[in-house]
């Protein structure tokens, strides 16, 4: 990462993309809030696969130089004009571009790119906290997208962070969940969070269809690899739904069997991040927060390393390698 000239106390850190491949360690002014909104010092920072993934193919959704970070924690430092309800010190999680930084900004009412602030408990463990969106968007993909119930079965293929999520909330609402992953270790972890079988890639659909005779009733594929679509499609049972529930990147393209989708009324949905459009389901924010704070998920366990400014590149890259699971990013270096 290139280092550009040390902040003043007016000045902060800020890791940007500057093309492809191309991250920065900047020294910008620390933003002053416009009238609605919330400035805040940042916490930490969950590193996210779509990060990970604008590192490596670019970014589609901003301009250069970009902050990608959007699953963060902080505490409200500054009060734009017009602002009530909230006070200095005040800790929140935002979903907005620019947790890659000391400071960053968030308007406190929703907008069409922001669910606007929510308030974290005290109490509750960073390595917990950063996990309010990306948990929101599992919960949405289990229920929205492959409408599952109590009694259903479901494949979740690829146990990274996402597709561990994933399985927990699946099975906390009495869904029996197959597990498909590589790496053993995530396999044993995708069995302590709840899926009843965890199995290796080789085979996989037809050990799938024997264990859920006529298959399963949703298949989530929590891996950007298009080869894997078809697998999907044929663990499927009549008339369920194979969730697309990853980022493709440089690789959008894929044949598939059409017929098998006519025929057999296989529906094909994609699922992604419900604080945007065009398909914002903002109350699974709501839910993913009663589970931070009630529930028995391990949240924590995901964590595999964290990071700070130094060393972000690197855990881009190893999380787009697969070789992490998930890193938190803090300003200041916290082992």
């Amino acid at each position: 990462m290139n280092q550009s000239p040390a902040s003043s106390p007016a000045m902060m850190r800020s890791a940007r993309l500057h093309g492809i491949g191309d991250l920065r360690l900047d020294s910008v002014p620390v933003p002053t809030p416009e009238p609605g909104e919330l400035l805040v010092a940042i916490e930490a920072n969950g590193v996210c696969a779509t990060d990970a993934r604008k590192f490596r193919v670019g970014v589609n959704d901003g301009e250069y130089p970009f902050n990608p970070g959007h699953e963060w924690v902080g505490r409200v430092a500054g009060l734009g004009e017009g602002v009530v309800g909230w006070s200095i010190g005040d800790r929140i999680y935002g979903d907005t571009y620019g947790g890659y930084a000391e400071f960053t900004t968030i308007r406190v009412d929703p907008e069409p790119w922001s669910a606007g602030p929510h308030r974290v408990p005290d109490h509750v463990a960073l390595d917990r906290a950063v996990f309010v969106e990306p948990l929101a968007d599992c919960i949405h993909a289990v229920f929205d997208q492959a409408a599952l119930t109590e009694g259903s079965t479901l494949v979740v293929v690829a146990a990274g962070s996402m597709g561990l999520m994933t399985i927990a909330v699946a099975a906390r609402a009495g869904i029996r969940v197959l597990a498909v992953e590589p790496q053993p270790a995530r396999r044993a972890l995708a069995l302590e969070f709840g899926a009843s079988d965890a199995l290796e890639p080789d085979g996989w659909v037809a050990e799938a269809r024997r264990l859920s005779p006529g298959g399963a009733n949703a298949v989530i594929l929590c891996n950007g690899n298009p080869d894997l679509v078809a697998g999907c499609i044929e663990a499927t049972a009549n008339g369920g739904r194979v969730v697309l529930f990853a980022g493709f990147g440089d690789r959008p393209v894929v044949s598939v069997d059409l017929n098998a989708l006519h025929y057999r009324e296989v529906a094909l949905v994609g699922s992604e991040w419900i604080g945007t459009p065009p398909n914002q389901r903002r109350d699974r924010y709501d839910d993913a927060m009663h589970h931070i704070l009630y529930s028995d998920l391990p949240l924590e366990r995901l964590v595999s390393e964290r990071c700070s400014f130094d060393d972000l590149e690197a855990a881009f890259v190893g999380r787009s390698a697969g070789e992490v699971l998930k890193s938190v990013f803090t300003p200041e270096v916290v082992r």
